[in-house]
């Protein structure tokens, strides 16, 4: 039997576009798809009740003043 102590270190979330960036302590990087706003919910809700809130870190939006930028 193999054991293994991956564990997740660090958990990037972008809302604006709902991905989740989960890294390992073994730099593993995994994206979380969600195809809708109630799945990336449901991981928020998953993430907010189970991780660390210090490994959590949000992706602050990108303001621009740009009226042709998409």
């Amino acid at each position: 039997m193999i054991m293994n102590d991956e564990t997740v270190q660090d958990i990037i979330v972008d809302v604006c576009k709902r991905r989740i960036t989960l890294i390992s302590n073994e730099g593993e990087t995994r994206f979380v798809k969600c195809d809708n706003t109630d799945q990336f919910m449901g991981v928020m809700d998953v993430i907010k009740e189970h991780a660390d809130p210090e490994i959590i870190t949000y992706v602050q939006p990108k303001l621009t003043t740009d009226s042709k930028a998409k």
